[in-house]
Formats: C-alpha cells, sequence, structure tokens
C-alpha cells in the first residue's frame, strides 16, 4: 500500500469451516516496524461471519497522512477468537509505503515535452502520479493454490511516471518508476505463491533449506519488493491515437519477448551478492527453480505468440495505445510463470487524474 492513496484495500477473514452461529471477530493492526499507530482504517473494525458460512470481507484504508519516510509492515489478524476450537492459522501482511511524489524534471525534458507538444503529444498531463485499474485473469492451470482453480483479481493504484532518459526529440519514451502498470502487488503476490510459500514443492527442494537459512530468509521474514518499466514508446498521433511499444527480451539461450520489467528483491540481491562471490549453496539455487530470482519466475514463454497453444487460447497479443481525446492510456498482454500452464491475461487502463 502507498501512504498517500486512500483507495481501500479489500482483505477476506476465511474459516476453514462453518458454525452452526454467528461469529464475530474484531480486526487488530500491529506495526511491527515502529511505534507510529494510526496509519490505517479497517472498515468495519468488527466483522461477523454468518452461520454457515465461512469468510466475510472487509477493507483496509491507508489515513493518508503522509508522515512515513520509509516504509513499514503492518500486520492484519483479529483481536480474539470467540471459540476455543479456533486457531490462527495465517495473517494478512501489509507493506505500508511512503506517499508518491511527482518526478522533478530536467530542462532538457521540459523541453522535449514542448518539442512533442508542438507535433500533437501532449505528454506534460502524463507526467506524475497516475490513476491505474488493473484486472487480471488466471486460468485454472496450476497444479498447487492458488492456481488450481481460475480466479480473477482487480486492483486500483497508482503509477509515478516520467519521461525517460532514452527520449530523443523524435522518439517519445516513457519511464514507470513506481508501481509500473499498477503490478507491484500482484507480481510480488505470485512471487511468493510459487516459492517461500509454495511448501508442497519449493521449498522441499534439495538446495532450498540450506539456502534459506544460509540469507535469513523465510515467509515471515522482511523483505522490499519494488519494480520498473523503461523503453515505453510512442508513436506520434493519428485520429487522436498514438500507439505504444512496451515489449522487450529475456536474454536467455533463446531470448523470448516479455513486459521487461525491472525488479528490485531485496531476498534475491542478497542471494545474488553471495553467488557473485561465489558461495556454493547460492549458485546452486541460481539460475534454477530454487532461485529468488523474479526474472526467472516471471514471464516464463514469449508472449509475442502463442507459445502455451491451450484450447481454446488464453493468449492475448501485447498492444498499447493512448487515446489522447478520451485521456486514457490502455495496456494488454498474456503473462505467465513458473509452474503455470498458461497464459493469464492483463489489462491495464490509465485515467488523466481530474
Amino acid at each position: 500500500m502507498i501512504e498517500s492513496d486512500t483507495t481501500p484495500l479489500r482483505a477476506s477473514l476465511i474459516m476453514t469451516r462453518a458454525y452452526a452461529k454467528d461469529q464475530t471477530f474484531e480486526i487488530s493492526v500491529t506495526n511491527t516496524t515502529n511505534e507510529m499507530e494510526n496509519l490505517v482504517t479497517v472498515k468495519p473494525s468488527s466483522v461477523t461471519i454468518p452461520s454457515g458460512a465461512k469468510a466475510v470481507n472487509f477493507d483496509i484504508i491507508s489515513n493518508g497522512r503522509e508522515i512515513l519516510k520509509n516504509e513499514v509492515y503492518l500486520e492484519i489478524s483479529v483481536k480474539a477468537l470467540p471459540e476455543t476450537d479456533m486457531e490462527v492459522h495465517q495473517i494478512l501482511k501489509i507493506r505500508l509505503k511512503p506517499g508518491l511524489r511527482n518526478p522533478e524534471l530536467s530542462e532538457e525534458q521540459k523541453a522535449l515535452l514542448e518539442i512533442y507538444k508542438q507535433n500533437g503529444l501532449d505528454l506534460s498531463q502524463w507526467i506524475g502520479v497516475i490513476p491505474v485499474k488493473v484486472k487480471i485473469n488466471s486460468p485454472a492451470d496450476g497444479f498447487y493454490e492458488p492456481f488450481i482453480t481460475e480466479f480473477t483479481k482487480e486492483y486500483t493504484g497508482k503509477t509515478v511516471i516520467t519521461l525517460s532518459e532514452q527520449s530523443t526529440a523524435n522518439a517519445p519514451v516513457l519511464k514507470m518508476t513506481e508501481n509500473p502498470m499498477g503490478l507491484t502487488e500482484y507480481f510480488y503476490f505470485i512471487l511468493r505463491k510459487v516459492t517461500v510459500e509454495n511448501t508442497e514443492y519449493w521449498t522441499p527442494q534439495p538446495d532450498v533449506p540450506a539456502m534459506m537459512e544460509l540469507i535469513n530468509f523465510s515467509a515471515d521474514s522482511k523483505e522490499t519488493f519494488d519494480m520498473t518499466l523503461d523503453n515505453i514508446r510512442l508513436g506520434m498521433p493519428q485520429n487522436g491515437k498514438s500507439a505504444i511499444t512496451f515489449t522487450g527480451e529475456k536474454s536467455e539461450d533463446d531470448p523470448i519477448t516479455i513486459v521487461p520489467f525491472h525488479y528490485d528483491y531485496s531476498a534475491w540481491n542478497r542471494l545474488k551478492e553471495l553467488a557473485d562471490a561465489g558461495n556454493e549453496i547460492a549458485l546452486a539455487c541460481s539460475g534454477n527453480s530454487q532461485t529468488l530470482d523474479p526474472l526467472f519466475h516471471l514471464f516464463t514463454t514469449d508472449i509475442s505468440e502463442d507459445g502455451w497453444e491451450n484450447e481454446p487460447s488464453d493468449f492475448v497479443a501485447p498492444e498499447g495505445n493512448l487515446n489522447i481525446n478520451e485521456g486514457k492510456m490502455t495496456f494488454i498482454f498474456s503473462f505467465d510463470h513458473s509452474d503455470a500452464g498458461g497464459y493469464s491475461q492483463i489489462t491495464i487502463e490509465y485515467t488523466l487524474p481530474e
């Protein structure tokens, strides 16, 4: 979550079985980083799961105080259990980051924006903190949770967009420096599900336990995960629309086309540093399924063509457009990951802030 973004985060309290009477829980919030309080509000603060049901939803909302200088970790749980046979199996962990700030532009970048505007492409309104809506359709294509059944996730958030250093007078290029495509939370969710939370297949691998001990890594260790996306190239507008190119290559023996996000994952950084120094355990967990490298686990199949060839097809070709008249910038592309059996479809929509 971003401190300055007051968009509610939907959460669920789930029981493993239903009870014959209503069950009421008071939601608790614990700051495990420092003593700051009143950073978020839970609505409603007390929830009731009706008799015969197993789950109830609630919202977590940033109070927008904009007092953070560094990120903090919050744990969402319950204050007390209404039945003696109940126990808490899993708590919700949230990383609350300082508020997003508008990027600072150099004089050269400002001059480039003026050139684009004179050519009918006003990008100045797309520089800053831009609202984004994300929808992901994940097929029933995996062999462990949550990928066994089809699911859809939707996110609303904000992205910091600036003018890339790759821009020239004839070629405008954008860069997303915070929450690119609105996907940071989802990609971290996937990365954890295919690695440290995959206790059936990933953690039992031969070198993984020793690696986790080596870098002091666990499902409960406090990690950071951030993304950026550069080289978002816009064509000059025709009939009020500008085509956007945003794919790149993943360097392998047989390179594949992906969306070339740059990942900064604290656990992988520690492991890579040791591997670069020649540590045998770290080397054994690099470049294979035992790794924590996001680039290994995210985008494993070419997205420029249908590499899965499932029936019916779950492939969508990558496409990006800027609709100047409607004030919208949209993207659609396929995505897969380690242990997937097909593509997810991801659609992104940016709208100009009011």
